[in-house]
Formats: structure tokens, sequence, C-alpha cells
């Protein structure tokens, strides 16, 4: 018998199984590859490993209207994969913290000078696209680097 999730299960379900295959790949990530940049001006594998473990603190903070907490890009892989590990555990500490209910509050962010306002549900999505986005950037740039991805999402979640 099939249980049946909550909302507030399918988005924690849903975020973890596309970060924990991107946990996977930071975690092969060769120490050399952090300066890497697949053309001048583009985010280097550092910048891009940073950028996929702060972005959920970018939601978080318009939801709960506070000043974003964004920590300083990593100088190595190794700090970059302690800040992954980090944040993973405050994003899902976080998401547990919704409630199907609370997922119903209406919220405003920006994203490029637009508002949105909607249910916070919608946002948690958008968070969700967002991660599987970038990491298929990191998997592309794995790839150019001769390192071979994990499937692309976590099945055991």
């Amino acid at each position: 018998m099939l249980t049946q999730l909550t909302t507030a299960q399918k988005i924690l379900k849903g975020w973890k199984m596309h970060h924990n295959s991107a946990v996977q790949l930071v975690d092969s990530l060769p120490e050399t590859s952090g300066s890497w940049s697949p053309w001048d001006g583009g985010m280097t594998t550092l910048e891009l490993v940073h950028h996929l473990a702060w972005t959920p603190e970018f939601f978080f903070a318009q939801i709960e209207k506070r000043e974003m907490n964004i920590p300083p890009v990593p100088s190595t892989i190794a700090e970059a994969r302690e800040l992954v590990k980090r944040l993973t555990t405050v994003t899902e500490q976080k998401l547990n913290e919704y409630t199907d209910s609370k997922l119903q509050d209406i919220a405003t962010i920006n994203i490029n000078g637009v508002d949105l306002t909607e249910p916070v549900e919608e946002m948690f999505y958008r968070l969700i696209a967002h991660e599987a986005h970038h990491k298929g950037q990191l998997f592309v740039y794995a790839r150019i680097l001769g390192v071979k991805p994990p499937f692309y999402v976590d099945l055991s979640v």
C-alpha cells in the first residue's frame, strides 16, 4: 500500500532528490577543479557549488522578511564540500518546519527585480527548479572535467 505524502513532504522529497545527487557530485570533484570555468567570466566550479549551497537562504530570507546570510565563496573544493554539507542540514531543518498550512501562506519575493507574490509552496517549487537547473550545470562542468556524475536524482529519497 502506498503512503500518501503531504505537500510539505513532497517538497522536501523533491528538493532532496536533486540536492542529494548534487552533493554526491561535489564529493567526487577533484580539488584541482575549483578555479575552472567553462568561459571567461563564467562561474568557476567553486562559485557554482557556492551558488547551489546558499540559494535556499535566498528564498528563506525573503519569505521570513529578513536579511540574507550569504557565506563567503569557499577557497577549495574541500571547503566547498563542508559548506554544502552544513547548509544541507540547515535547509532540511528549515523545510521540515513547513506544514501544509504554512505552505499556503502568501509571501512576496523579488527575483531579478520582479516581485512575485504567491503561496510559499510555489516559492519552494521555484527553489527545486533552481536546484535542478544548476545541478545540471554542475553535471556538465563535471563531464568536461572528466568526472562521471552520479545518477541525476537520488532515488533513495
